[in-house]
């Protein structure tokens, strides 16, 4: 991700909580803004600057995006909320639809998820057993729809307790494994007893692969 956007997340940190409160998160990034130009643009990695206080002085709420094939992670914010759909983007104009905090779509990643039928995917997660069918719609080289059909069932592995930038969250990790004509995959899920999916390993497309998701 580039400096700039992380920099237009944060730096509405003034509108929210006491200034004194904010006024280190706001002085770092604005002496980071002031820096010139090419500090603007380059590429830099979050999980190498943000902190749990640059977290919670946000003003937007943020996800941890990073493909497990690469070596770089974005931040993404929340543009939108539709019932239980979220929708979260990036700066480089990827962005990323959650129902319950699992993939329904994505757009800008290349051959991206346009769609999914998940049906009782996030009940099982919660659960932490069953079996459900995946349903999923990819567009082609002709700019047709081909949608791929996967059998899925859901397992509790265990419990466990995992930290997203200085905080801990009690969880249970929950597997679903998927077989389908075009082969299979299997998605992790850190689930509390809220229901709140806090950190994901979950598949996306076959140019894509796992991707990790963590809310910040």
């Amino acid at each position: 991700m580039r400096t700039q956007f992380l920099i237009m997340v944060l730096l509405g940190v003034t509108a929210c909580g006491p200034l004194a409160q904010q006024q280190p998160v706001v002085s770092v990034l604005r002496g980071i803004a002031e820096a010139g130009s090419d500090v603007w643009e380059e590429k830099t990695d979050p999980r190498e600057v943000l902190t749990r206080d640059i977290i919670e002085a946000a003003t937007n709420d943020l996800l941890l995006f990073a493909p497990v094939n690469q070596d770089m992670a974005s931040v993404f914010a929340r543009r939108s909320t539709n019932s239980d759909l979220i929708i979260w983007v990036s700066d480089e104009g990827i962005s990323l639809t959650l129902q319950d905090g699992v993939v329904v779509a994505t757009r800008g990643l290349g051959n991206d998820l346009m769609g999914a039928d998940l049906n009782q995917t996030y009940q099982r997660v919660v659960s932490g057993s069953g079996s459900t069918v995946r349903i999923y719609d990819y567009l082609n080289g002709e700019d047709q729809i081909t949608r791929r059909e996967y059998a899925c069932k859901t397992t509790t592995l265990r419990n466990e307790t995992i930290e997203i930038f200085q905080r801990k969250h009690e969880t249970r990790l929950i597997s679903e494994t998927c077989m389908g004509d075009a082969g299979g995959f299997g998605n992790l899920y850190w689930i509390d007893a809220g229901g709140m999916i806090w950190q994901s390993r979950q598949w996306i497309s076959a140019r894509v692969g796992m991707v990790d998701i963590q809310r910040l």
